[in-house]
């Protein structure tokens, strides 16, 4: 049972805090200037979890600022994103069953 609670504990390690949220997990790719990334976050103002889609770049004011736009990626880079979200735990495991079942049924 301990060990249950530590291993939660560090899932929720924060990773990055602004005004608006938290980051708990974070995983990227890099095309050219830009990050391209899925985080984990806590929103403040809402009190829960949501996945976020990002754009970074690092700018001369800081290293890897974020960008306010959406994010456009080719389908080949959005699935290596997505792996890397699902290899580093970004998404919850019931999400991963969920997008499993969906994709079989295809």
């Amino acid at each position: 049972m301990a060990k249950q609670s530590k291993e939660i504990n560090e899932e929720r390690k924060i990773v990055k805090e602004t005004k608006y949220c938290e980051v708990f997990k974070a995983v990227s790719i890099i095309d050219d200037d830009y990050y391209s990334s899925i985080e984990k976050i806590k929103v403040k103002s809402k009190n829960r979890e949501e996945v976020r889609f990002a754009l970074y770049k690092d700018t001369f004011k800081m290293e890897r600022q974020f960008i306010p736009r959406s994010l456009d990626l080719t389908e080949k880079q959005l699935l290596e994103l997505i792996g890397k979200a699902i290899e580093g735990k970004v998404f919850s495991e019931e999400f991963v069953n969920l997008l499993r079942e969906k994709l079989n049924k295809i």
